[in-house]
């Protein structure tokens, strides 16, 4: 299995925020483990989209020192190993990572070492890190995330992730960003098209490679002509989606209308705790509600390998692991 969009907040484990908010006498809804899982994650239809992003937000003050985030990320990737994650993708805003007198380096350099050390302490995952850039940051902010991605590409960070309001892509205000990260070879995926398609046409006029959400390229063919033309594959997020009030109910998410189309999508978990879910529940959700087959679902998996931010050994080494895998079904169909 391979996620390609997965968020560091919104992921840690509760025993971690605990033991950390003891330690800083910081005041939460509980500090049993179990409750606390229960709490982060988000109800079914957010009353409004801030619900869920304000749990997001709830786990970022652990991530002010580098040890906090060594640990917090070298959990997870082995959290996601132990759930059969093959090659993950973690996205991490190193800006958030400064409230406490943190440079955004010294963020990055805690969790590209926590990283490698869950790496080395699992038994199979690969993983890299996608930086992301917010709508909350300035030019100076966004900028200095860019700086980072370069630095240290191929070593821990693959690419870069634009989360800006959708609705200034329209506008040139935006520009600047797309030509400085195009003009440094940066790969780069954009959070667009979950409230309209004019961010997704923008980013793939840029060059983005992949699109996260995607939620409404349906609506516009001349859009999904060319999102097909140009294999530019779609990161679905299910179980986030139906939180935060994109989709009425899991059997209407247009995963299965864009996978019938021909357009390469994958299948990604967006943040463990918020959106309460696990890679594999998400498949089982599939093929309950959508009536996707494993084969169907391996081929998300080749779509995400061919998404992603590797080189084209790297991926078709992950290819081949995936075939291995899932031998024994390719085989009998």
């Amino acid at each position: 299995m391979i996620d390609l969009h997965l968020h560091l907040a919104g992921s840690l484990k509760p025993a971690t925020i605990i033991e950390y908010a003891k330690e800083r006498n910081v005041p939460l809804p509980t500090y049993n483990a179990s409750e606390l899982e229960h709490y982060l994650e988000a109800p079914d239809h957010c009353a409004e989209p801030s619900e869920f992003y304000e749990l997001c937000d709830m786990t970022v003050w652990v991530l002010q020192e580098r040890r906090a985030i060594r640990r917090a990320m070298m959990e997870l990737v082995k959290e996601l190993d132990a759930q059969g994650i093959m090659y993950a993708e973690i996205r991490f805003t190193p800006c958030e990572c400064t409230l406490g007198g943190l440079r955004q380096g010294d963020a990055v350099e805690a969790a590209i070492e926590g990283l490698k050390r869950g790496v080395q302490e699992s038994r199979r995952i690969k993983a890299n890190l996608v930086l992301c850039i917010t709508a909350k940051m300035d030019e100076h902010e966004a900028f200095e995330t860019v700086v980072e991605a370069k630095k240290n590409i191929r070593n821990g960070v693959c690419g870069l992730d634009i989360l800006l309001e959708e609705s200034l892509y329209e506008t040139d205000v935006f520009d600047w960003l797309f030509n400085l990260i195009k003009e440094e070879h940066i790969p780069f995926t954009v959070h667009a098209g979950q409230y309209n398609t004019d961010s997704i046409r923008k980013a793939i006029r840029y060059g983005a490679k992949r699109i996260s959400q995607g939620i409404h390229i349906l609506e516009d063919e001349d859009l999904l002509k060319e999102i097909i033309e140009r294999n530019v594959v779609v990161e679905c997020c299910p179980a986030s989606n139906l939180k935060l009030g994109t989709i009425e109910t899991y059997s209407r998410h247009p995963i299965r209308k864009l996978f019938d189309m021909g357009v390469p999508v994958c299948v990604c978990t967006d943040r463990l705790r918020v959106s309460g879910i696990t890679l594999m529940q998400e498949y089982r959700n599939l093929q309950k509600y959508l009536g996707f087959t494993a084969k169907e679902i391996y081929q998300m998996n080749l779509n995400a390998a061919n998404g992603a931010f590797l080189t084209q050994m790297e991926k078709d080494r992950l290819m081949f692991d995936l075939y291995e895998a899932n031998k024994a079904m390719i085989d009998k169909e």
